[in-house]
This record gives structure tokens, C-alpha cells and sequence, in this order.
């Protein structure tokens, strides 16, 4: 099946959001990732702790990402066939809910992997969150727009993740398992009141238009660059680093300040990205970040301390922070918004396959050739995003999310 190129966005009304609707949205996106993140800097190493080889811990990681490589695209699809966003986030959030309680009441290796699909379950709701921000901005601000998303995202991750360290040395890990169910409660009420945002001139979603959606060359492109910036972010920054930072001495709260590291300088970077894509070029940011990401990881095996496990920690998470905000951006512009949703399926599908490939592969690779062999192979990897970047994305496929073809 031939690709297509990237069709017409309409116009539409803008509408701004209410007081009622802004505010409850905000609390909700920041309960979905406190739901989701606030154990993440210690689960590798406690699922270490009760028997975990390098390999499980892979797939404790990966059974997250490959859930929702199954799911995101049929809620997608869902969701536009509807005209529905909320009633897929209230159910994302409560899933999210379960399984921070199972992990709490069930913590063997094999259970967690298990609980990390419930996870993953609910993480597939992102489709509509991002979708649903994005409709409080105009068609042509779609980077700003996600780029202050994944800014929002990122800085409450770098919240959660300081306090996950905390109740970790405080009280123990078992205690983030709980802190996650009540953030996974609160965003349900907070969705509640954050209330359906109306898609204008809906029509429901047919197979012929999503199989339409599906053909789009630029949605494709920029979903194949996401799944490798995903693979390095869920190798290294929710995988493998800190088992080397472990290694090297860390705390409970060191791994929460590493992991806090990484949230903030992607948060930071996504601000970047948003201020400077018009003036920069959006491809030469995706080339620039995954270089940077890149260096990032190859220098990961001369790391002697901490502290340098903590710098290099803030590069890479500055260079996968600019690209993938704009790739995302690209994403949204390259459908229509009664379409959105489907085309955040695709996108946000084709990317799961890096959350789950990267942890699952990076384990096997790690036990194999070693930690330092594996940031090698992760560098390799990314350099070749950015060779991919430069040759695919070139300036009239960048342009045709400003001035899509008929």
C-alpha cells in the first residue's frame, strides 16, 4: 500500500478551555504520571532485590510498553469512532490504580511483570490525554502544544520521582506502590471534573478513513524516530542506568535524584524545543538531540562515580527531550482533529515498540556482553536515528506539516 502524504488540517473555532476544565485536566496529567512513575527509581533495583536476573528486569520494564504497543491503537480508534476523550482517561488512571495496589499486595518478579502490563493498560490512555491538550490550542501551535505537554509531563515526573526515593529510604519501597494508587484515584475524580471537551464537526471514525490515517508518509517517519528515542529513554533512563549508578554506591535517593535528573533536563529541553523549533528547524533539532542523546550513552561506560552517572544523566535526557516533543507535534499535525486520535494511535503504537524492545533486548544484551557493551549498542543505535532523520525528514517532509498537500 502506497504511503500518503500528509492531508489538509481544517480550521476550526478556537474555543479557550474554562477555568473548571483547564484545572481539572492539570491535576488529572499530573496524578496520571504520579500514578505511573512515582516507584519507577527504585523498581529495577528492588525487582533485583527479590530475585530478578538482568534479563527479567528487562521484561518487568518491557511488559509495560508492549501492552500498549497492543492497545493504543484501537483506543485510538475508539476514541474518534466515539468523539470520546475523558471515558478512556478515567479508565487508564483507575488501571493505573490496580496496579500499584497489586504491586504492593504482590511483589515477586514475575508478578511485577504482570502488574507492569496493567500499567500498561493504563498508559494507553495517553492517546486521548495528549489529543485533549492538544485541542486547547490552535492547529498550527500542535509542537507548542505538545511540547508543553511532554514539559508538564516531564516536570511531574521530576516531582515523583524525588518523592519516590524519599518514601523508599523513609518507609520502603512498598510504600510508592501506595503512593501511586491514591495519585491513580485522585486523577479519576480530577477527570471527572475536568469534563468532555466537544470535537467540532465530528463524524464518527470509519475503517476506510483509519486505514487513511494509517498511510500518512510523515506519521510514519516520525513514528519509526519516537520508537528509537523511547528505546534509549526506556533502556537506559528507566532501565539499566540505574543498575549502574546501584553499582557504583547510589542510595535509594541518589536513584530518585538520577531519575529526577533525567525527568527535569527533558522537561527543560522540551521548553527548548517549543521556543525554538520556528526559528531552528524541527528537523535539525531532531538531528541535534539524537546526537546529543547519543554521545550521552557512549560515554555511559567511562562513568566512575555517581556524580558522573548524574551528568551524563542530564545530557541524554536534554538531547531525547528536544526531539521527541517535536516528533510528537509533527504526529498531530499530520491529521485532521476529528482524526487525531487515531493518528496518536498510530504514533504512540509504533513508539511502544521501543519502551518494550528497548528494556527487553537491553536486558539480554546487558547479560551478554555487559553494561558497558549495552550503552555502546544504545549510542550506535541512536546515532543512526539522527542519520535516519536527516535523510528522511528532509526540509519539503518537515514543510508539509505547515503546508500539507491536498
Amino acid at each position: 500500500m502506497a504511503m500518503r502524504e500528509s492531508r489538509p488540517v481544517e480550521p476550526r473555532p478556537y474555543t479557550p478551555p474554562d477555568t473548571r476544565r483547564r484545572v481539572g485536566f492539570v491535576i488529572g496529567v499530573v496524578c496520571f504520571w504520579g500514578s505511573l512513575y512515582v516507584y519507577i527509581p527504585t523498581l529495577a533495583v528492588f525487582a533485583g532485590s527479590i530475585g530478578a536476573s538482568l534479563s527479567v528486569i528487562g521484561f518487568i520494564v518491557a511488559a509495560y510498553g508492549f501492552v500498549q504497543f497492543v492497545l493504543r491503537i484501537p483506543v485510538g480508534y475508539l476514541s474518534d469512532r466515539t468523539g470520546k476523550r475523558v471515558p478512556f482517561i478515567i479508565g487508564g488512571l483507575a488501571a493505573n490504580a490496580i496496579g500499584d495496589a497489586g504491586m504492593a499486595l504482590l511483589s515477586t518478579p514475575w508478578m511485577l511483570v504482570v502488574w507492569r502490563g496493567v500499567h500498561g493498560i493504563g498508559a494507553a490512555s495517553f492517546v486521548p490525554l495528549s489529543v485533549y491538550f492538544a485541542a486547547f490550542f490552535r492547529p498550527e501551535n500542535a509542537t507548542r502544544a505538545t511540547a508543553l505537554m511532554i514539559a508538564l509531563t516531564s516536570g511531574t515526573q521530576v516531582f515523583v520521582s524525588l518523592l519516590g526515593g524519599k518514601l523508599a529510604d523513609t518507609f520502603g519501597v512498598t510504600s510508592t506502590f501506595w503512593a501511586g494508587a491514591v495519585f491513580g484515584v485522585a486523577g479519576v475524580i480530577a477527570m471527572a471534573v475536568a469534563g468532555e471537551r466537544p470535537i467540532p464537526a465530528h463524524r464518527p471514525m470509519s475503517i476506510r478513513r483509519f486505514r487513511r490515517v494509517m498511510t500518512v508518509r510523515q506519521l510514519l517517519i516520525v513514528s519509526g524516530l519516537a520508537a528509537i528515542n523511547q528505546y534509549l529513554t526506556f533502556a537506559l533512563t528507566m532501565g539499566f542506568v540505574p543498575v549502574l549508578a546501584d553499582r557504583l554506591g547510589a542510595s535509594s535517593t541518589d536513584l530518585g535524584v538520577l531519575t529526577t535528573l533525567g525527568f527535569l533536563s527533558y522537561a527543560i529541553a522540551s521548553v527548548i524545543a517549543a521556543a525554538a523549533a520556528a526559528r531552528v528547524g524541527e528537523r535539525n533539532l531532531i538531528v541535534a538531540g539524537s546526537v546529543v542523546a547519543a554521545l550521552a550513552a557512549l560515554a555511559l561506560p567511562l562513568a566512575g562515580t555517581v556524580f558522573h552517572v548524574y551528568a551524563l544523566q542530564v545530557v541524554g535526557g536534554l538531547g531525547k527531550g528536544v526531539v521527541f516533543p517535536i516528533l510528537m507535534g509533527l504526529a498531530i499535525k499530520a491529521a485532521p482533529e476529528r482524526e487525531r486520535a487515531s493518528a496518536m494511535g498510530v504514533f504512540q503504537a509504533v513508539y511502544a515498540i521501543g519502551m518494550f524492545a528497548g528494556p527487553a533486548t537491553a536486558g539480554a544484551v546487558a547479560d551478554a556482553i555487559g553494561l558497558s557493551g549495552l550503552f555502546v549498542f544504545v549510542g550506535c543505535l541512536a546515532l543512526g536515528g539522527a542519520l535516519v532523520a536527516a535523510i528522511a525528514l528532509g526540509e519539503r517532509a518537515v514543510s508539509a506539516a505547515h503546508h500539507p498537500a491536498g
